[in-house]
């Protein structure tokens, strides 16, 4: 049996935008123990930490792009939700949600 050609485009994956409650990070330092510092865009530092369920999926390092979600009731602690490859980071600045110049600054 032959296989069906089909003229489906691969579909492109979407970024994942800062929700609210969410923002836009770049890990700063490795803290071990699944904890990193980062430099959030609302211009805040907090200690970001990575689930459980994310530990294995993804390795952050530093300079690394991330979405965070701050914790209600301590503002200055996060979750990592997300972390950004360098081309969904190019595509969110062609989208204009975050500079390119930010991140540079950010990233030192």
């Amino acid at each position: 049996m032959a296989k069906k050609k089909t003229n489906e485009q691969p579909s492109v994956k979407e970024v994942p935008k800062p929700a609210e409650g969410e923002v836009i990070c770049v890990v700063k330092k490795m803290l071990g123990a699944e904890h990193v510092q980062v430099i959030c865009l609302d211009g805040k530092e907090r200690l970001g930490r990575i689930p459980g369920k994310m530990k294995k999926k993804m390795w952050v390092k530093e300079g690394d792009v991330v979405l965070a979600a701050p914790w209600d009731f301590q503002p200055n602690k996060c979750d990592i939700i997300y972390k950004y490859s360098e081309s969904e980071v190019r595509r969110l600045e062609e989208e204009q949600v975050v500079s390119a110049d930010i991140i540079e600054q950010l990233r030192g």
